[in-house]
């Protein structure tokens, strides 16, 4: 359980999408007054180095974020995130990648609230030092699969949830779908986002078929595929699921995706794809 480092994969494509999906996600609710809590099951350590020796090992970042780095002509839905981007970045070079309990912070104003989860204790020291001067934020350290029984309904009503586990093992769906219904069941009004890699053998739409029979909530899945030939062999897919996405998030999404994949993958073979489930 403590062997995943998400180090070795900081800044790879996965990330680029992901994270500038949950940027929208975040910028959403700071169109009303009210404030949110956002809660990140599966935190990391919350920002990377890119010049640490495990992200130097295979480069993933190289074939992600600094493929997308600098450039000036992008779509707005791209803006918060690429905006956190350069945060992070002051002088231009790209050093250090942000992982969601950063991007989050960056986006939330001072009245909304962060609940941080990591499960490795090496992680869970370096997330809390990363956030100690953090406004309203606590860190926990949990199982991220159970971490939602205990800090849910939350007491702003209004809240995203981002679950993004390390897939480490063999019955990491199945411990999600129940996390995530567990959630719903004392939240039902929040938006549920939850990150999974795609390969083969592996359904790609099992959460997402299953989340449409059990919850009937409107629900959206985003995937994006890319050349296996330009990741050499790696994972080269990987997708979301939104339970309760804002109004027009299906579109935006697509207009991340389109722009992120013809910038990501050189060979013109990779593709998104956006499907919307209103019951």
């Amino acid at each position: 359980m403590f062997a995943y480092r998400h180090y070795f994969h900081a800044g790879n494509f996965a990330d680029v999408y992901k994270h500038a999906a949950l940027a929208q996600l975040i910028t959403h609710f700071q169109q009303k007054e009210k404030p949110m809590v956002y809660v990140d099951t599966h935190s990391g350590v919350g920002q990377y180095d890119l010049q640490h020796e495990w992200a130097q090992k295979n480069k993933e970042y190289a074939l992600g974020v600094e493929r997308i780095f600098g450039i000036r002509d992008y779509p707005e839905e791209l803006e918060p995130y690429l905006s956190v981007l350069r945060n992070v970045n002051l002088n231009g070079e790209l050093k250090r990648y942000p992982g969601s309990p950063y991007i989050a912070r960056q986006l939330m104003r001072p009245v909304d609230r962060l609940i941080l989860n990591e499960f490795n204790p090496v992680d869970v020291e370096q997330l809390t030092t990363l956030c100690s001067r953090w406004p309203k934020t606590k860190v926990h350290r949990q199982d991220g699969f159970e971490i939602l029984r205990s800090v849910l309904p939350p007491i702003e009503r209004r809240g995203l949830i981002f679950m993004d586990s390390s897939f480490d093992s063999n019955n990491e769906f199945d411990r999600i779908e129940k996390a995530i219904i567990a959630g719903h069941k004392k939240f039902s009004t929040g938006v549920y986002a939850v990150w999974y890699p795609i390969s083969d053998g592996v359904d790609s739409t099992v959460l997402f078929q299953n989340f449409r029979a059990l919850l009937r909530k409107p629900i959206l899945r985003g995937e994006i595929y890319l050349s296996s030939n330009e990741l050499g062999g790696r994972m080269n897919a990987c997708g979301l699921v939104v339970i309760n996405p804002p109004y027009t998030f299906d579109v935006k999404l697509r207009a991340v995706g389109d722009w992120l994949v013809e910038r990501l993958d050189p060979s013109g073979a990779g593709r998104t794809d956006v499907e919307f489930f209103e019951p």
